[in-house]
């Protein structure tokens, strides 16, 4: 699997950029900002891409997502609990990022466990909400590796004090759907180093097995 990591944006958001391998259909997880690098990935691997796929709906995780659909027509997916404020974002976001919110509607939602398929990869959407009402993470188990965004951190969990985020929720999460995993997973998130779910599981202090 090709696999290429950028962080972008003030809030140094990781976004990745997947594919079976160069010259194949892509998908670009969290474009947060600066859509010209994704694009010079894009272009370098020689990828046409595909799906757009947000793992939530916040501000520092959409910002590149209008450019990149304007100049691929690639498809962007969002959990359909989380397509609504995706397209109407809550007004606290401009203390965050001021100006003109970006507001971005779907191509399409996302369900529980939905399988997406990108050549000889899948990535299952599993439901991971606390940070948002519709957070997922993208499992691909073929190659041991989960995108959380912002979900689980190497050492840490996501916020919970945003309008719909809820603190007990995002622990179910994590301990039913990511804790659960093979333990050697890689876990890439939203923000900071990657991780591997028997790292977590050991000695993350938010989230105990």
């Amino acid at each position: 699997m090709l696999c290429r990591a950028l962080c972008l944006g003030a809030m140094d958001t990781n976004c990745y950029v997947i594919a079976p391998g160069p010259g194949q259909a892509a998908a670009v997880i969290d474009p947060g900002d600066e859509p010209e690098r994704v694009l010079a990935v894009l272009h370098e691997c020689d990828l046409a891409l595909r799906y757009i796929l947000l793992t939530h709906y916040h501000f520092d995780h959409i910002g590149g997502v209008p450019a990149l659909r304007q100049a691929t027509d690639a498809t962007v997916c969002i959990h359909t609990r989380d397509a609504a404020l995706l397209a109407s974002p809550p007004l606290v976001f401009r203390l965050f990022a001021p100006g003109r919110p970006v507001t971005i509607t779907a191509d399409h939602l996302l369900a529980d466990n939905e399988a997406i398929a990108l050549g000889e990869l899948t990535l299952q959407c599993l439901p991971t909400p606390g940070h948002s009402a519709g957070g997922v993470s993208f499992y691909i188990a073929s190659e041991s590796v989960v995108f959380c965004g912002d979900t689980l951190f190497c050492g840490g969990i996501g916020r919970t004090d945003f309008p719909d985020g809820d603190e007990r929720t995002l622990q179910v999460s994590i301990r039913e759907q990511l804790y659960a995993l093979p333990p050697e997973t890689v876990v890439c998130p939203g923000h900071g180093p990657s991780t591997t779910i028997a790292a977590e599981r050991h000695s993350n202090p938010f989230v105990r097995p």
